[in-house]
């Protein structure tokens, strides 16, 4: 079931987007558990912890702790802040809900498509700067095009409680590859950064769909 609320502007508006991938009709905590788990999985395939590995792979010497822990805290606060101004936003800009969901998957598909093509998070040049922290680890690897878009299209949709937990675990385990190291496993790294990619693609055309029936 939909439940609808009133917009700022007046208009109804649809809060509870559920792909058809993820589709559940179970009230209850049954319910919320499986939406965690939803956008959970999204945001895992949108920020792709595993791309963010092959990006860092190009790093010469392995960045320091705190490095990547600033480039997390950074990365965090932005989908925090993209989580809680999702309506605000879109108010702003006077998009509806539905409508940002379809070019949120448009968003999401360019950004899985690219994985798919290139392993990578966007990123192959120098990690050799004072502001790594910020640039490139934080943006665009770990805040990603199509994290950002996932996360204020699921806020709109009042899930904004589940996504900030589900985006604060994903750029953890992103972080923690990139820490790690694991980019230095190439064919596994690169393997799944791609199959990652491929998933993205195809919760997007999800998305898609789902936004253009709701308009």
């Amino acid at each position: 079931m939909v439940h609808r609320r009133d917009h700022a502007h007046g208009r109804p508006a649809a809060r509870a987007f559920r792909t058809a991938l993820f589709r559940t009709d179970h009230p209850g905590s049954e319910a919320r558990v499986t939406d965690f788990l939803r956008i959970a999985a999204t945001l895992f395939v949108a920020i792709s912890p595993a791309a963010a590995a092959v990006a860092a792979a190009n790093v010469p010497a392995r960045l320091a702790p705190r490095v990547v822990v600033l480039g997390a805290a950074v990365a965090a606060a932005a989908y925090v802040a993209a989580a809680l101004g999702a309506d605000l936003l879109l108010d702003a800009v006077d998009i509806e809900p539905e409508t940002f969901r379809v070019s949120a998957g448009l968003v999401m598909a360019v950004g899985g498509l690219f994985a798919v093509w290139t392993g990578g998070a966007g990123h192959a040049g120098s990690w050799e700067d004072r502001w790594t922290a910020l640039f490139p680890l934080a943006l665009p690897v770990l805040v990603s095009p199509a994290g950002l878009a996932a996360t204020i299209s699921h806020s709109a949709d009042g899930d904004t409680g589940a996504v900030i937990g589900a985006a604060m675990i994903v750029v953890a385990l992103a972080a923690a590859a990139v820490l790690a190291r694991f980019g230095r496993f190439g064919a596994a790294a690169d393997g799944i950064a791609r199959v990652s990619g491929a998933l993205l693609v195809v919760f997007a055309g999800a998305m898609i769909v789902d936004g253009v029936r709701a308009v």
